[in-house]
């Protein structure tokens, strides 16, 4: 048992980790830099306690701070640290001309995707040339399983005892009118995807954007990812999400799994 004030130096230096991060995500999250102000009052901290965090952050080189406008923004050292993520999947070198070949064969914009614990991580993106409207860059972000075309795909195969934990919950965050929340449906949603080979997100995640995904194989069979097409609804629909475009996604997700089925194990 540790003495009374070790547990309380151990807690509070816990507690300002968490607090560190929440800045980090705050930032990573907003379209815009923000001032001392505003994450103080998104997080509910005071000012003080912010400016303090920002400082520590700031000498770490993981913030900056504009110089004209005093608001804070991510630090260029991030993407040391995502590089080094990155590189885990060090697969995604020969997964990521095949993603071109399909965002020009099909004329929209292409995600590859992995599972986190319950949430999508994007890892890699191939924009469309076609088009002047496109998709904001998604490289690193996160997004709820879900509700998304790649993240059903992954869950819908993951092992027995990770799926049942995660379907154990009273229900999911609702992102649109169509997001499945209740563990039961979404439960035949992953049934019918399993069968299916393929998954759609039918606006669930954004309100106007379609996706439509297929799970990327490694080499023991199991699935190390999903690849998804996606865009503006009014685009993808007429197209056919679960006829050209399916054929389309399923097709290059296979190409992929022969590519990088030899060095595949997330190693280097």
């Amino acid at each position: 048992m540790w003495p009374q004030t070790r547990m309380s130096d151990h807690n509070n230096t816990a507690q300002s980790v968490e607090r560190a991060f929440a800045v980090l995500n705050l930032l990573r999250d907003s379209e815009a830099a923000l001032s001392v102000s505003d994450i103080a009052r998104a997080l509910k901290l005071s000012p003080p306690t912010v400016h303090r965090f920002l400082t520590t952050l700031r000498n770490c080189k993981v913030v900056e701070q504009d110089h004209v406008t005093r608001r804070y923004h991510l630090g260029l050292e991030l993407l040391l640290y995502s590089k080094v993520v990155l590189d885990r999947f060090d697969w995604r070198s020969r997964a990521h001309p095949l993603l071109g070949e399909l965002s020009k064969d099909v004329g929209e914009t292409v995600f590859m995707g992995v599972l986190d614990g319950y949430d999508l991580v994007y890892i890699d993106q191939v924009d469309s040339l076609e088009h002047s409207l496109r998709l904001t860059p998604q490289i690193g972000r996160r997004q709820d399983a879900h509700c998304t075309a790649m993240g059903k795909v992954l869950l819908a195969h993951a092992d027995a005892a990770h799926l049942k934990e995660f379907l154990d919950r009273a229900e999911f965050p609702k992102r649109t009118r169509n997001t499945i929340t209740k563990p039961q449906s979404l439960r035949r949603e992953l049934e019918k995807v399993r069968a299916a080979g393929y998954a759609v997100d039918w606006q669930e995640a954004e309100v106007g954007i379609c996706c439509v995904a297929a799970p990327v194989i490694g080499m023991g069979g199991e699935r190390i990812a999903a690849i998804s097409i996606s865009g503006p609804s009014q685009r993808l629909e007429p197209k056919g999400l679960e006829t050209a475009l399916k054929n389309a996604v399923q097709s290059a997700a296979a190409r992929i799994s022969q590519a990088i089925t030899p060095s595949t194990g997330g190693g280097r």
